[in-house]
């Protein structure tokens, strides 16, 4: 879509030259064509919108989340995990599931766009969501219409891909944007193009089809925002009107508006937001806005723990049922994975809803997405708090500082421990840095760190700040459901999992029943098991032993070698082959010269992988000697 005569953009340029002094004119000017600039050639560009200060003269309100994103090792997986899931079923309406669109096409190619983004710089994701969308015909050329405008703006031709969501009770549009120019150059938009310009381009754009918005219709939005738990237009403007001591008066909100201002303020009083001081006065909590965003994910999260427990009647949602990531204190939680997903603003960040086993469903986020490792729907896991406790470099910061009247520097770490490399120093340093920009440390002139004599707990009050940027401990149990377990030949979770106690629900109860059937079939094959006796050492090891060998025979045949059995005690020597998962856990496979063998498998191996490895098995434990060094494994 071409440009519109009445330019939003171009009437205010106009408004600049004719307003005020030529020297503020020119100053303006000036200023902003030396950003467009710098921009990294953003040629023949419209002046991007500066936020407005003036009224809506009708226009159709547009919502716009914007988010850059770098290209790193791990964003090519993010980026897929992105593409996924705006573009899931759940979401599309039924003839665009499992598809994306473009400029040209209904059924987008996204795979060659990712391939492209995974070489760029960085790439853009935007989320548009116009307030009348359910109002609109198809927002699919709305989207076109403003991806073309942005390429006029832009003076570059755009490679994107995107998917129209009705999951929500407002239709709404996910694009991702390359980062790159159609010369091949990084594209750069301006700051305030992507803060106000896109938002005007699209405002203008919705309020050509629906017509300006009525005042009646004006009158009637604000109505249905004054109980909403979630930030509203009246939100924003009360935050303008707040005065220094964080006190707000009736009297400075325009009359027709103050009845609205009023209700809405009671509202906030009653979520605890806001205290009334007298007639017409109230006290506002300081981040009451970001209180009621948080309420609002709350709900949005509440809402998709409802659907995954559609049919699962004895599941229960309490208090608890979002986990907290900040309470060192916060207990554990066992259980099955019921759903995974993408969740957050960007839809970057993982999570997964667990059904613990004592009957309560739990919400936990766990990282951004390609960064975690995938936590599979149906595997049995454990979800804890990250550690807080101070990092082993806060230990050495600490010991230096201690021994050199609570000053750190890189000199005295070198002195106290001189195997200590550059790389290794440098990286206490780093986190000298992130500890003083929270005020927990100071820098001195000299490059020196003044240390508290409190220095450790201040590290552990910042790691408990940051975390709600760090993912939750997750620990996988067993990647075999319950039904697998109950007859599999090897020691597994089930044999471990304690009775649930009480009387159980959801997964617990499925777990008790579970344990029945599995004693049941452990004394069909000779093995006795109590039942409020777990399994003994022996039984584990014979089970063990049985899951290995069945392996063996397994990989007999593609080794094209016999399999023989790692001794209890001795040498283990040979050529590390590669990982086998089994039952009872993850194994590493050692060839020799006439068969092979199955031992326990540690990390350090992959190092090794197709090469010699030496090890010692003492009590169901190797000790490997890898050249530098020795890695233990259980």
């Amino acid at each position: 879509m071409s440009t519109p005569p009445d330019n939003p953009f171009t009437p205010r340029l106009g408004r600049i030259r004719s307003a005020g002094s030529g020297g503020r004119t020119k100053t303006y000017l000036t200023r902003m064509t030396k950003a467009l600039s710098s921009a990294g050639g953003v040629r023949r560009t419209a002046l991007p919108a500066r936020p407005r200060t003036g009224p809506r003269g009708g226009q159709r309100r547009v919502i716009v989340k914007a988010r850059i994103v770098r290209m790193s090792a791990s964003s090519a997986a993010a980026l897929a995990a992105h593409i996924g899931y705006i573009r899931r079923d759940a979401a599309l309406e039924e003839k665009d599931r499992g598809k994306l669109f473009d400029a040209m096409s209904e059924d987008a190619n996204a795979s060659d766009l990712v391939k492209s983004i995974t070489d760029d710089r960085h790439h853009f994701r935007f989320i548009v969501s116009p307030e009348d969308g359910t109002e609109m015909a198809d927002l699919k050329p709305f989207v076109r219409d403003l991806v073309s405008q942005m390429e006029t703006d832009l003076d570059t031709r755009l490679e994107w891909v995107g998917a129209v969501h009705h999951d929500t009770g407002r239709p709404h549009a996910h694009l991702v944007i390359r980062g790159r120019r159609d010369d091949g150059s990084d594209l750069v938009m301006p700051r305030t193009y992507i803060s106000h310009g896109i938002r005007e381009r699209a405002e203008h754009l919705v309020t050509l089809e629906l017509g300006p918005e009525t005042r009646l219709e004006q009158e009637r939005k604000l109505q249905s925002d004054v109980a909403a738990e979630r930030v509203t237009r009246i939100d924003h403007f009360i935050a303008r009107q707040v005065g220094p001591e964080g006190e707000i008066r009736l009297k400075d909100s325009p009359a027709h508006y103050r009845s609205l201002h009023a209700a809405r303020l009671r509202i906030l009083e009653r979520l605890g937001l806001a205290e009334k001081l007298g007639a017409g006065r109230w006290q506002m909590r300081e981040n009451f806005r970001e209180v009621l965003r948080g309420m609002s994910e709350r709900r949005d999260i509440i809402k998709t723990m409802n659907r995954a427990l559609v049919g699962r009647g004895d599941r229960r949602l309490d208090t608890d049922a979002i986990f907290d990531k900040s309470d060192p204190g916060g207990r554990s939680v066992t259980g099955v994975v019921l759903q995974t997903g993408l969740t957050g603003e960007a839809h970057d960040r993982t999570y997964a809803i667990i059904d613990g086993l004592d009957g309560r469903a739990v919400f936990v986020e766990l990282g951004v997405a390609g960064k975690v490792e995938e936590v599979k729907r149906g595997a049995i896991v454990t979800v804890s708090p990250p550690n807080f406790e101070p990092k082993p470099s806060d230990l050495t910061i600490d010991r230096v500082a201690r021994a050199n009247g609570g000053v750190y520097s890189a000199g005295l770490h070198q002195a106290d421990d001189p195997r200590s490399s550059p790389e290794f120093v440098a990286a206490h340093v780093r986190r000298l840095e992130a500890l003083r920009r929270a005020d927990h440390v100071e820098r001195t002139a000299n490059a020196d760190w003044k240390i508290p004599p409190n220095f450790l707990d201040r590290a552990k009050a910042y790691e408990r700040a940051q975390a709600r940027f760090r993912a939750a401990q997750v620990l996988v149990r067993s990647e075999l459901g319950l039904a697998g377990q109950e007859t599999a030949m090897g020691v597994t979770w089930l044999d471990d999992a304690p009775a649930p106690s009480s009387v159980p629900l959801g997964f617990g109860k499925d777990v008790a029943e579970a344990q029945v059937k599995r004693r049941a079939f452990l004394a069909g094959i000779g093995m006795k098991v109590e039942t409020d006796a777990g399994l003994s050492a022996a039984q584990k090891t014979e089970l063990l032993k049985r899951d290995l060998a069945q392996a063996g025979r397994t990989l007999s045949g593609e080794i094209g070698k016999p399999y023989s059995p790692a001794p209890d005690r001795g040498h283990v020597g040979g050529t590390y082959r590669e990982p086998v998962f089994r039952v009872s856990g993850k194994f590493a496979v050692i060839e020799r010269q006439r068969d092979f063998t199955i031992v326990p498998w540690r990390q350090v191996l992959e190092q090794r992988r197709g090469m010699a490895v030496s090890g010692v098995v003492r009590g169901g434990r190797i000790s490997w000697t890898l050249g530098r060094g020795i890695g233990n494994a259980d």
